[in-house]
């Protein structure tokens, strides 16, 4: 069972572990301790299994991610390049540019065609 992250039914699903690596990178990169968006992020109430993530608890609707190309290569080596895609998913959702529906083909199939070897799509998608 995946994990939808997104505004209400707007949004993206990942695998679990990609789901802990976007609030691991956000938590690291937008957030300082003690920031209570950084204690949402390490909390493990937000990571069981299929957990989703309401983008509206991290990022206000309206307000940009931002991400960087330096993040973006950041997060791409840190973690692996699904989590990069990722997060220029969730930037492109927080600017209003990503429309597509918990329900969509494009909302589970998302991973670029060289990298769905190395990823499992079944485990991102509901069940």
């Amino acid at each position: 069972m995946g994990a939808f992250i997104g505004y209400d039914e707007i949004g993206v699903w990942a695998s679990n572990r990609e789901r802990d690596a976007f609030l691991d990178w956000f938590a690291e990169n937008r957030c300082v301790p003690g920031d209570a968006r950084r204690d949402y992020c390490k909390s493990e109430a937000q990571r069981w299994t299929g957990g989703c993530i309401e983008l509206q608890d991290l990022i206000p609707a309206g307000e940009p991610l931002g991400l960087t190309d330096e993040e973006y290569t950041y997060a791409a080596t840190t973690f692996w390049p699904e989590v990069a895609q990722l997060l220029r998913i969730i930037d492109s959702l927080t600017r209003g540019e990503w429309t597509f529906r918990v329900d969509s083909v494009e909302a589970k199939s998302w991973r670029q065609a060289e990298n769905k070897q190395n990823s499992s799509v079944d485990e991102a998608a509901p069940n």
